[in-house]
């Protein structure tokens, strides 16, 4: 099952033009399948004449430093754009979880 916040992201890059895609998670443990992109991505978003987005997002459990350290170590090809979206609760407005986006290289 997909966590709120990858569709919540989904979503908006979709109404932005982006074509998204993400890895299915299985009912069942298959041995050697990851369930992101290089073990990293969560999503990724394709559109004409832009960078290809690969996007990891976090919600509220935290880690987001050691995530972030993992995806700047990770390589990729010119072309590609790196990012991590963190979701949290907006500390003015406890009931409002708020997005914060950031570009990794």
């Amino acid at each position: 099952m997909r966590s709120r916040f990858e569709i919540r992201a989904q979503k908006e890059l979709e109404k932005d033009g982006y074509f998204v895609d993400y890895k299915v998670r299985p009912s069942f443990a298959i041995r050697g399948y990851h369930v992101d992109f290089f073990n990293l991505f969560d999503l990724l978003a394709y559109k004409i004449n832009e960078p290809i987005r690969w996007i990891s997002i976090k919600g509220k459990s935290g880690g987001y430093s050691e995530n972030r350290k993992n995806i700047s170590k990770f390589s990729m090809p010119q072309g590609n754009q790196k990012e991590q979206w963190r979701y949290d609760r907006d500390p003015k407005n406890k009931t409002r979880i708020r997005v914060r986006k950031e570009i990794i290289y």
